[in-house]
């Protein structure tokens, strides 16, 4: 009780000493009452034209001077941070539009450096797939404007393995990518210099004359190739279920890899590696596919350099599930994928017997360079190299698919004295190809360029743009 009374009292106390404080603090600072400034009476004439004006003047003065001298110091490196500003754009630009270059796989059909490659498509006219040859792009703005490169990349190329990339051609690249893209495709890091196309030129003409003298060797391949796909069609019902069996079994055993010894500490059992090394040896020996074959070491980590036990064994499951599915596939549908396979190889009997591909090179010498052979090789193989991807029909298909020199594709075709029609004169004939055509100007006797025809000037010698079209303009371009 004397306690509880002592806190009482001391809390009591304190309350009071602190209750004081407050009134004498509120006390201390009041003195009298302020007036409103704008209800003050204001500044005399003599207190404002003495030293007080003076000082406030000469401040103004020296801030006038410092605003006078700082802002045009300040702009003379304007021109300086813009370009600062317009440099980092550009570098972020190229660097989005090399990442997009990779991301949709653009090095796939057209070579990671840009110097060409080859596509995976099939050919209309005869059912079959195809290794289409993509062109170089490395050089692409040598030929086009860049309005006509963004026209191929938004809008594609109809009947080809060109997909359109941007949003307006149902792509899925929006303008700003497409500009990236483009920035890449542009720079320094990408562009061929244009000395290094112009070395380009031998080795184009001497692999398209190869072509031509390997034809016929490439024609028994591709006839070869596609009895092989007609007896694996007709194999397909007879190995899917051992198929899917040998699939099923290397999939649990990849799913029972950490059960057991592992020496080499890989992450799969000893008994696991040997096990689908079995497996896979049987789906190679079954299913007459050495590529499924794939031997996995216990002893070691990483049987194959580079790639450990275990991605391998995961890269090889899926590989015999793959096959697996396709061979689903064909059973489920063999009798129209064998239809279609015979077609293929009545269309590559046909074509070998016709052999629409070839150039009589030596009478193209005869008809037109006056017996000079070597003109007349360079001419056909400079044709071939830079023209007939456009102007023969199937070129870019391979040579089974090749029809007659100058058949016409997406350009038109050359034959029975066309360009002679639409070029009153060779030099003319050598001015358009020089420059190519303009989308809606006027060109030759009747022409009207849509931008399709690509200029040469750039990655062609004036001699060999002369050969080319003494070459057209000759009496062998006959059609059939």
């Amino acid at each position: 009780m004397e306690i509880s009374t002592l806190v009482i009292t001391v809390a009591a106390l304190a309350a009071i000493a602190w209750l004081a404080f407050l009134v004498a603090n509120s006390m201390r600072g009041r003195g009298k009452e302020e007036v409103a400034p704008n209800l003050a009476p204001g500044i005399t004439d003599d207190t404002l034209e003495s030293k007080r004006l003076d000082k406030t003047l000469a401040s103004a003065v020296v801030l006038s001077g410092i605003l006078a001298l700082s802002l045009p110091i300040y702009f003379v490196g304007e021109q300086s941070r813009q370009d600062g500003f317009v440099e980092e754009f550009d570098q972020v630009a190229l660097e989005r539009g090399a990442h997009l270059y990779g991301e949709f796989q653009c090095g796939n059909c057209h070579g990671v450096d840009g110097g060409g490659g080859v596509a995976s498509y099939v050919d209309k006219r005869s059912g079959i797939s195809v290794a289409w040859s993509a062109p170089a792009i490395n050089t692409v703005f040598y030929r086009y404007t860049p309005e006509e490169v963004r026209f191929w990349l938004v809008y594609g190329r109809a009947n080809s393995p060109m997909p359109a990339w941007g949003l307006a051609g149902g792509g899925p690249l929006n303008d700003q990518q497409i500009d990236e893209l483009m920035e890449y495709l542009q720079s320094a890091d990408f562009l061929l210099p244009q000395d290094d196309a112009l070395l380009l030129i031998e080795p184009s003409v001497n692999q398209a004359l190869s072509r031509l003298e390997t034809a016929d060797t490439v024609m028994t391949d591709a006839i070869t190739a596609q009895n092989d796909l007609v007896e694996a069609i007709q194999a397909a019902p007879g190995q899917v279920e051992r198929a899917e069996a040998l699939a099923a079994r290397a999939a649990q055993a990849l799913k029972e890899a950490g059960e057991g010894i592992d020496v080499d500490g890989d992450g799969l059992a000893d008994r696991i590696e040997q096990e689908l090394t079995a497996i896979f040896a049987e789906a190679g020996d079954a299913l007459g596919d050495p590529a499924l074959v794939v031997v996995l070491n216990p002893e070691a980590a990483q049987t194959g350099a580079g790639e450990a036990d275990l991605d391998l064994a995961h890269r090889a499951v899926a590989a015999l599930e793959t096959v697996a599915a396709k061979l689903r596939v064909t059973a489920d549908n063999q009798e129209k994928l064998l239809s279609q396979a015979l077609a293929g190889v009545a269309f590559l009997e046909q074509a070998q017997q016709d052999k629409k591909w070839e150039i009589d090179i030596a009478a193209v010498a005869d008809a037109t360079f006056s017996g000079d052979r070597e003109a007349a090789d360079r001419a056909v193989g400079l044709f071939n190299a830079y023209c007939a991807r456009c102007h023969t029909a199937g070129y870019s298909a391979g040579i089974p698919q090749t029809l007659s020199v100058g058949s016409g594709a997406l350009g038109p075709a050359l034959w029975n004295g066309r360009p002679n029609v639409q070029f009153l004169s060779a030099p003319d004939m050598v001015t358009f190809i020089t420059k190519g055509s303009e989308n809606g100007v006027a060109y030759g006797v009747n022409g009207v360029g849509s931008g399709r025809m690509p200029a040469f000037g750039p990655v062609l010698a004036i001699e060999d743009l002369e050969l080319v079209v003494q070459y057209l303009r000759g009496d062998t371009l006959t059609g059939d």
